[in-house]
């Protein structure tokens, strides 16, 4: 048993980024999108990033998604620098340690729900009863029990949202991206699809939330505010 005056053991660190910068050349002119972007994140923890339009952070979650890479700096996941890696090993990184929850959700409209949730484990090579026994799970942890041989178009726009979750939770990733994962449902629906996000992040599911939305950013235990490609704040709650 830990002694009163004994702090807790480090978690352990999920990500860490140093000085990143991101350019576009645009013409005679340098586009500065990231300006030296340093933080780090242990596993399980829930960040928000938060910005205005043009602010750096689709850029960032670009690079921490492994869907591009820096211009400088070093980007470290789970210890391994990931900066500097090829398209290939990206591609490979991408399809086994993350998760990817997107504003327009990006179903596969002829699929019905279990088979949209596969899709990754397809990739991935899993054997179709396991595969199949996966998406049944991961279907009723969001609440889409009784949905799973719809299509998207038989499904509200929450429903579709919390089959793009359950989609990227397939490959039980490392780190759950979602980029504005309720920019296109209403207030009420939102806050539902939010409820979800903060039950996999008490859970111990490490998110990284990106957002425009004060509101939403505050479900997270941290926000980053980037502005003009830095961070301006780095707010712990």
């Amino acid at each position: 048993m830990r002694g009163p005056s004994e702090a807790p053991a480090p978690r352990e660190e999920v990500l860490r980024v140093e000085e990143l910068k991101k350019e576009f050349p645009m013409g005679d002119t340098v586009v500065r999108a990231l300006c030296g972007i340093s933080f780090s994140m242990a596993r399980g923890d829930y960040l928000s990033i938060m910005g205005t339009s043009g602010s750096g952070k689709s850029t960032l979650l670009s690079i921490l998604g492994c869907l591009d890479t820096p211009t400088s700096g070093e980007y470290f996941l789970e210890g391994v620098n990931v900066s500097r890696m090829s398209d290939r090993q990206l591609s490979h990184v991408r399809g086994r340690k993350f998760g990817f929850v997107f504003q327009s959700f990006n179903l596969i409209p002829q699929l019905s729900v279990l088979e949209n949730i596969e899709v990754p484990l397809f990739y991935q090579g899993w054997r179709e009863e396991e595969s199949r026994l996966r998406s049944r799970e991961l279907a009723k942890l969001v609440g889409l029990e009784h949905r799973m041989d719809h299509r998207p178009a038989e499904l509200s726009g929450g429903q579709r949202q919390r089959v793009a979750i359950a989609r990227a939770l397939a490959n039980d990733p490392a780190m759950l991206f979602a980029d504005e994962p309720t920019g296109n449902l209403d207030h009420a629906t939102g806050l539902e699809i939010m409820r979800v996000l903060d039950d996999l992040a008490a859970q111990g599911r490490s998110i990284i939330l990106v957002t425009h939305e004060r509101a939403i950013a505050e479900h997270a235990g941290r926000i980053l505010w980037l502005q003009d490609g830095a961070i301006a704040k780095d707010e712990r709650r």
